[in-house]
């Protein structure tokens, strides 16, 4: 009996004392749900599995982000966002109202010189930057080997992928996705 066949009737096995079903309707059970312990069927699982941990991890790096910009705003901080939009073209908004605060065509210089002439005390904060020193967490998944994760990783990332491209092969809806995304 080889190593899968194995693993395969200790998982059937343990269906079996966890439900007092019979061997059949155990395997079928087993079929339907991965293996225990994080373990998974095939390479079509472990791929589809990778995905949604990825979106788990997404909307864990999301939420400790919002968090983060509740704290700075309860300390008096301002979160802006902005930059440069063209050649010489910047502008600096409020993060919440979309407010436009500054804006001008004199390149670093003239966004540099408006941050210290608007915020002298420093008190403004880059929403880009909230989160540069949390750690971002690694996700990893049994039997999905390092260049298919960042592919998986890098697709799900791309404009051109769907939400409902998504969503069809990890088996979620659309808005569930959306609110991983």
């Amino acid at each position: 009996m080889g190593k899968r066949n194995r693993a395969r009737t200790r998982t059937i096995r343990a269906e079996m004392a966890q439900t007092g079903q019979n061997y059949t309707r155990a395997a079928a059970t087993a079929a339907e749900s991965p293996l225990d312990g994080g373990g998974v069927r095939s390479s079509g699982d472990a791929a589809v599995e990778h995905v949604k941990r990825l979106l788990r991890a997404q909307l864990a790096i999301d939420d400790a982000r919002y968090e983060r910009l509740e704290e700075l705003e309860q300390t008096g901080c301002r979160i802006v966002d902005g930059g440069q939009v063209g050649v010489d073209g910047w502008n600096i908004l409020d993060w919440r109202t979309d407010e436009v605060i500054a804006e001008g065509d004199d390149g670093w210089e003239g966004y540099t010189a408006a941050t210290k002439r608007l915020c002298p005390d420093g008190r403004w904060v880059h929403v880009d930057s909230v989160t540069d020193d949390l750690p971002l967490p690694e996700v990893s998944t049994p039997g999905v080997p390092p260049s298919l994760a960042k592919a998986l990783d890098d697709w799900i990332s791309q404009n051109s992928t769907s939400v409902e491209e998504i969503a069809q092969f990890i088996g979620w809806s659309v808005e569930k996705v959306r609110e991983h995304q």
